[in-house]
């Protein structure tokens, strides 16, 4: 063993050593492949202080020379990931798993995560541990033979610190300091290319130069860039100090000063929240991982390079190639990617003509590679936060549809629905009462708890988890084909409802509601990850449940106002109006607007022409306003967006009169009063 450790160090490669059997003699085999810094993930002795999957992204940043993965603690994809990148050239990945043909069926606790309760687990698939053990076998990286070399591989040392790419990454970062206002780089590169190493660096060179530059970084998460901060640390001492971390969402809501901005894992940060600090700070530097365990750089290269070409047309593209802890070329990185699909690439789609719509099990796709190769890279492309973990969650998940569009076998499109509902009427009281929440049933759950619909537990629902488009076809109406016809299978299957659940924005609702699906819910909190407030929408499919559905949207209106001036308060009123707007009939038609409801009195009547034609201040109308609008949001219809959000804004948010002001291009609020009354009168 210790002559192939020497042999692979020198070739600058690792192996896998799969071990099978039961779980003791696979942990009594694993002590004779241990050697030098030891990394142990899953249950193990507690001399190696081994670790849960959920603890993994503790170890990133470090090295190791021994990697042991326990797979009878569960095979959590997303931490295979994480840990394979930390293993240095020489080292081993140690794999225990019960006999490859007992594997798929064997009660993987990581399989928890994907059922709603422990009796469903009999449910789940087999499929992604299926195809791991197919793929495993007779796999490169498991051959043991002393490596041939061609010329030895040098390791960063004190006599080589640093890549050639990272050489030119710190050359390039301090041009986008030194150079033209608005040239942003973006530094692109797999995992293990030290990308996080170079910015740190970087600024470390910087900040020599100039002791007094302000330099602040982001990513998704600080223990992100523990990398970056460590090389900062070494290189400044105390100093490093001057290299502040600041969250996504604090770099957006709030006014942080800075002279270079360093945006690390780009591409698990929503593109909306880019655009803003592309926006905001004048000198950036974006860093991603185009093959990630925590989300995938492929989406972000389509998304937000597009929006960089609009932007800042002069930006710049840096790739670094060269890994830092082996050798380009490694059997073991070469196997990973193959595992966790991170290779997955979607092929040029033929010119659309006849898209035809079909339903794949669990099965067939975990059997089918190149297929499943097309399918899980259109979601990779699609979604910003698309992990390994989403692999097996397609391929094992119960309850799980899959549809293609496809034309000539070639795949124009994908949508992943969750069946869910029938939840017994207990489970459903106690889910009510906020006494119990157990996983999954998204849709009724939250309407039980949050909505209070004690009925909505008793209905079936096809929840559209995604909907992804090849990005060669975006705009021509394939999502909302697919999303028509998933409409039409699921009626057809007799289940209740259709629905979807999201982080929303104004912009991506207007697709939902063009396929007839209205709003129920909007959260009150903002998501972590995305930055925007979570929506539900729902369609009626049976004829039975229209008027059920009617109540529970009149319902979220009646209580939205409320809402409004309170938690929901910084809320986009174009995501109001598109949350409150009626959707489309079966006919195209849409309510008639309606002047009058419970409550609406004479009195309100006078209080808005004598605020909209006379004099009366805007403080002493705003109920009586705020009950009007409450009721005539289809008059809104026809409006502008600007001038939709002047009187949401304004009567349910109580947005301040110097930020409406602004928003408005207005000089203040004598104005907006002004433009007030001149919009009542225009729609009285």
């Amino acid at each position: 063993m210790i002559a192939l450790r020497q042999a692979l160090r020198r070739a600058g490669e690792r192996r896998l050593v799969w071990l099978e059997g039961a779980e003791t003699e696979t942990l009594a085999a694993a002590q004779t492949w241990l050697s030098g810094d030891i990394f142990w993930l899953g249950e193990g002795p507690p001399q190696y202080a081994p670790l849960p999957a959920a603890k993994a992204l503790q170890r990133l940043g470090q090295e190791c020379d021994t990697l042991v993965f326990n797979s009878f603690s569960g095979f959590h994809p997303d931490a295979f990931g994480a840990l394979a990148g930390t293993l240095r050239a020489g080292g081993l990945l140690i794999l225990l798993t019960p006999p490859r043909a007992e594997w798929p069926g064997f009660a993987d606790p990581d399989r928890l995560r994907l059922v709603a309760t422990p009796d469903d687990l009999p449910r789940a698939g087999q499929g992604f541990i299926a195809r791991l053990a197919r793929l495993l076998h007779q796999d490169p990286a498991l051959d043991l033979a002393l490596p041939t070399l061609s010329s030895p591989w040098h390791p960063i040392q004190t006599d080589r610190p640093m890549t050639a790419g990272q050489t030119h990454a710190i050359t390039a970062i301090r041009q986008v300091l030194h150079g033209h206002r608005r040239r942003p780089l973006v530094i692109s590169a797999d995992r293990g290319r030290g990308k996080s190493s170079a910015l740190g660096l970087a600024a470390a060179v910087l900040l020599r130069e100039q002791p007094g530059l302000r330099i602040a970084v982001t990513a998704p998460a600080k223990a992100t860039v523990s990398s970056l901060f460590e090389h900062g640390r070494l290189a400044l001492g105390e100093a490093s100090d001057r290299i502040a971390f600041y969250s996504p969402q604090q770099l957006v809501q709030e006014e942080i000063a800075c002279d270079l901005l360093l945006v690390d894992e780009a591409a698990a940060i929503p593109t909306p929240l880019l655009e803003i600090m592309l926006a905001r700070h004048s000198r950036i530097a974006f860093a991603t991982t185009e093959h990630g365990y925590e989300g995938t750089g492929r989406g972000f290269h389509l998304r937000f390079k597009a929006h960089l070409d609009q932007r800042a047309p002069g930006w710049q593209e840096l790739h670094l190639d060269e890994p830092v802890r082996w050798r380009a070329g490694c059997p073991l990185e070469a196997l990973v990617f193959r595992l966790l699909g991170l290779d997955a690439e979607v092929r040029t789609p033929p010119p659309v003509l006849a898209p035809v719509r079909r339903q794949i099990t669990q099965q067939a796709l975990a059997s089918d590679e190149a297929l499943l190769n097309q399918v899980f890279g259109l979601l990779v492309l699609a979604h910003y936060q698309t992990t390994p973990s989403d692999l097996r969650i397609l391929l094992e998940s119960p309850d799980l549809d899959i549809h293609l569009l496809e034309q000539d076998s070639s795949l124009l499109a994908v949508a992943l629905v969750a069946r869910e509902g029938h939840i017994p009427a207990e489970l459903a009281e106690d889910i009510w009462a906020g006494r119990r929440r157990p996983r999954g049933h998204l849709l009724p759950q939250s309407l039980l708890a949050h909505g209070g619909l004690r009925e909505a537990g008793e209905r079936s629902y096809g929840r559209v988890l995604r909907i992804a488009v090849h990005p060669e076809l975006h705009r021509r109406g394939l999502g909302s084909l697919l999303l028509d016809q998933l409409v039409t299978h699921y009626r057809d299957s007799g289940v209740d409802y259709l629905g979807a659940a999201f982080s929303a924005t104004a912009d991506l609702l207007p697709f939902w509601r063009r396929a007839g699906l209205q709003a129920l819910r909007i959260g009150l909190q903002r998501d972590a990850a995305s930055g925007s407030h979570a929506a539900l929408l729902l369609r009626a499919l049976r004829p039975e449940r229209e008027a059920e559905l009617a109540r529970w949207h009149e319902r979220f209106c009646r209580q939205l106002p409320t809402l409004l001036a309170g938690e929901l308060r910084e809320l986009d009123p174009e995501l109001v109006w598109q949350c409150v707007a009626p959707v489309e009939g079966k006919e195209g038609e849409k309510e008639e607007p309606t002047d009058r409801w419970s409550g609406w009195e004479a009195f309100d009547e006078d209080e808005l022409t004598c605020f909209a034609h006379h004099h009366k201040p805007f403080e002493l109308c705003q109920p009586s306003l705020q009950r009007w609008l409450a009721a005539n949001m289809n008059r809104l219809d026809g409006l502008k967006p600007a001038e939709r959000a002047l009187l949401i804004a304004s009567i349910w948010q109580y947005a301040p009169w110097e930020l409406l002001a602004r928003r408005q291009s207005l000089s203040g609020k004598p104005e907006l009063i002004k433009a007030l009354r001149g919009l009542l009168a225009r729609l009285l």
